[in-house]
């Protein structure tokens, strides 16, 4: 039952994504249908999940947010903005009851309480009928559940529906035939819903009667009874007053994993065509005189049906002929991606075998291009195959790796909601680009980072209500979360609509807590960088978001680890941007390999945006001995790349003369010209953690093991071309202009 519990926790996780994703919809406007249903489903299936293992809190809540999310979905509550805010903070609530159920932190009752009270209000608006009952009763006690062995000569039962009335049945027009498929029962789902929900349509309806019939001729003998398979089927016979569009609104929420049909009585029938997959069979119904609170999803057990209208029963008999269909009205089915759940370090274990692959087929890409025999030709013909296989395998596992940045971006919305709640401001925040595929490890480290930001976002960065009104601003305001593809990596952008970097007294307050010193002459970039140093922060007083001095020194700790890198934008009055540069993936890289002071190193092809020979005619010296080259009329750093990471002395002009350069690009733009003493070749890569097993250096990211067994660097390009430029900046006032920003 451990091993079941975590899946369905698993299963939770994804449905509050989708209750997420639909109620962020619902709060930009898009009632759709369809976006509804999916949220109603998504606390329907938590719901369904919780009371199978006895979860009674989650329960509950759940209860009464489904409650309140029918009355949306009948059309009789509409999505206000004061509506959707109740909605959010329930969702909140209903994530916390997964955390608590799951053994983590408890959740404050009286908050629970108190959305449960709100969600009760809507309820009970614009003359929505009050919530049943709650499906659990207060004095609630989880009973394990004990299989008595059956005898082998078991014969299948027909199942009576007894709804406790005996009135004959009124002509009936409109008949419903389905079959639940296995689907519906693993997200926690019942046809005993199905049932009630056309019982309601009846109960709307004057003198209306009901007529059920329950199909057991699918049902096995007991040695062949699988107990996760469904196999049972009903015809319900509706009055003529019921319309077809209400009988379709039952099955909405259930459309993809139940089939249906829906005639008129006289004309032929027919059953609903069976699901691609073996019959689905149900454990035979309890009794109705001992219902138990807790079952194992509750496979097609009619009995605990309650009807409120007058219900004819039939007795259960085969439904041999299918429902034909109404052209009218066909059955509604949507296509579902099929998935499975893959432990994390199975797919670690595959990469690191990958990684050893590729590593293996360079060793014999080496060795084949020294052997002079007559099989040279095969052999490097089939190293080309092992390649190409290679490169195969590794894309296919890098793309079972991979993972959009939904599932964090979308956990964000409640951050940003709780620091508005705490700062007593009214944020939005926009999310584009949520379906950019990562690396999962990327995926999963970015929560903390992204956490940091955003509060710092809505505390410093976006004004206080009356500040944007006299500002001329919205009182509004407007966080953008952006994630997007750009030269080989990922780039992420935290924008703000709010008052920009105040630098004067940022550096005041950097001064002030001994950051820098009182006569440092810092650039506006060196100033914005202050915010991530230790200890550093605008705070008057100590609160849950800031003032500490800690948070943006963790998101830039956390970034650097991931082999990324944080860069600021600000302009006073209009706002900030943050952009998080990282790698898509902390596995393999393709790189071209480089000869520097006798050492082989290796730099990221996409850093790379051509290679040439100099001409010292373009190269021009410094006062104080460094050098710019300038390539078609733009000047950038020239960088002796053995020089710069201490394998050598710095080249003379002679040396320099006829040089190899590869000029290399960072994220926003900026150039240098790294002078290296040949190119070697351009192959993939396996990365490897060089602080994890040394220590850190400055401009190498990470290292590798080549084919021949040798360590090689991989150079951190971005740091290079930053510590170049400032280089010069403090050098020569008079060579900025003519550098790439």
């Amino acid at each position: 039952m451990d091993d079941i519990l975590q899946v369905f926790f698993q299963e939770c996780d994804e449905q509050l994504q989708e209750l997420e994703r639909g109620l962020s919809a619902l709060s930009d406007g898009d009632s759709d249908h369809e976006t509804i249903n999916a949220v109603f489903r998504a606390v329907h299936s938590i719901k369904g999940g919780a009371a199978s293992f006895g979860l009674e809190n989650l329960v509950r809540f759940a209860h009464v947010f489904e409650s309140s999310l029918d009355g949306l979905r009948s059309g009789r509550i509409v999505p206000t903005h004061d509506i959707m805010k109740t909605f959010l903070k329930a969702m909140d609530v209903l994530s916390d009851l997964v955390v608590e159920a799951r053994g983590g932190a408890g959740v404050d009752h009286e908050r629970v309480a108190e959305s449960h009270a709100e969600l009760e209000a809507i309820i009970n608006s614009d003359g929505a009928p009050k919530p049943a009952e709650d499906v659990v009763p207060q004095d609630f006690v989880p009973v394990p559940m004990d299989f008595v062995p059956v005898p082998m000569d078991f014969e299948p039962i027909p199942v009576e529906m007894d709804f406790g009335f005996d009135e004959p049945a009124a002509t009936p027009d409109l008949v419903v035939s389905f079959r639940p498929q296995d689907a519906m029962y693993e997200r926690g789902d019942d046809a005993r819903n199905i049932l009630i929900g056309l019982r309601d349509l009846v109960a709307t309806v004057e003198g209306g009667v009901l007529s059920v019939t329950c199909d057991t001729s699918g049902l096995p003998t007991l040695h062949d009874l699988q107990p996760t398979r469904a196999c049972l089927s009903w015809r319900v016979v509706l009055p003529a007053a019921v319309s077809e569009e209400s009988v379709h609104g039952v099955f909405d929420w259930v459309s993809d994993v139940c089939d249906f049909s829906i005639t008129h009585e006289g004309a032929a029938e027919e059953a609903p065509a069976a699901p691609a997959v073996a019959p689905v069979v149900a454990a035979p119904p309890a009794p109705a005189a001992a219902p138990a609170p807790v079952s194992a999803p509750a496979h097609e057990a009619p009995a605990a049906v309650q009807a409120a209208a007058p219900v004819h029963e039939v007795a259960p008999a085969a439904v041999t002929n299918a429902i034909a269909g109404n052209p009218a009205a066909p059955p509604r089915k949507t296509e579902q991606a099929a998935s499975i759940r893959v432990d994390l370090h199975r797919i670690d274990d595959l990469m690191d075998l990958v990684g050893e692959l590729v590593i293996a087929q360079a060793s014999i890409e080496a060795l084949s291009r020294r052997n002079e025999g007559a099989m040279q030709q095969e052999l490097t013909q089939s190293i080309s195959s092992m390649q190409s296989l290679t490169r195969d395998i590794q894309d296919a596992v890098m793309a079972v790796r991979a993972q959009p940045v939904r599932s964090v971006f979308q956990r964000m919305q409640r951050v940003v909601r709780e620091a508005c709640s705490m700062t007593k401001k009214d944020v939005v925040l926009l999310l584009e680009g949520e379906d950019t595929e990562v690396d999962r490890t990327l995926v999963e480290k970015l929560t903390d980072p992204l956490t940091h930001m955003l509060r710092n976002a809505v505390d410093h960065g976006i004004e206080k209500v009356e500040d944007r009104l006299a500002a001329g601003k919205p009182a509004e305001g407007h966080i953008l979360l952006s994630a997007g593809h750009r030269s080989g990596r990922i780039l992420i952008t935290i924008k703000d609509d709010g008052g920009g970097i105040n630098r004067q007294r940022v550096l005041e307050t950097a001064v002030k807590r001994g950051i820098v010193a009182p006569d440092a002459v810092l650039s506006d970039d060196e100033i914005n960088n202050l915010i991530f140093a230790p200890g550093f922060s605008t705070a008057a007083t100590v609160s849950d978001l800031s003032g500490r001095g800690v948070g943006m020194d963790v998101v830039k700790q956390a970034i650097l680890s991931l082999g990324g890198r944080v860069t600021i934008q600000s302009v006073p009055g209009e706002g900030t941007t943050f952009s998080l540069s990282l790698p898509l993936t902390l596995a393999v890289l393709d790189g071209m390999l480089i000869e520097a002071g006798e050492s082989t190193m290796v730099i990221p092809i996409s850093s790379v945006v051509e290679t040439m020979m100099i001409d010292h005619r373009d190269v021009y010296l410094l006062p104080d001995g460094g050098n710019i080259i300038s390539i078609r009329g733009t000047c950038m750093p020239l960088i002796p790349l053995a020089a710069e990471l201490g394998l050598s002395k710095a080249p003379t002009q002679e040396a320099l003369a006829n040089a190899v350069i590869l000029v290399v690009e960072n994220e926003s733009g900026g150039r240098a010209a790294l002078v290296v003493d040949e190119i070697r070749d351009q192959t993939q890569v396996v990365i490897k953690s060089i602080e994890k097993n040394y220590r850190q250096i400055s401009g190498v990211s990470a290292a590798t093991i080549l084919g021949d067994g040798s360590v090689s660097l991989i150079l951190d390009v971005p740091a290079l071309i930053g510590t170049a430029i400032r280089k010069i900046d403090n050098r020569s006032p008079n060579a900025r202009t003519g550098l790439a920003a």
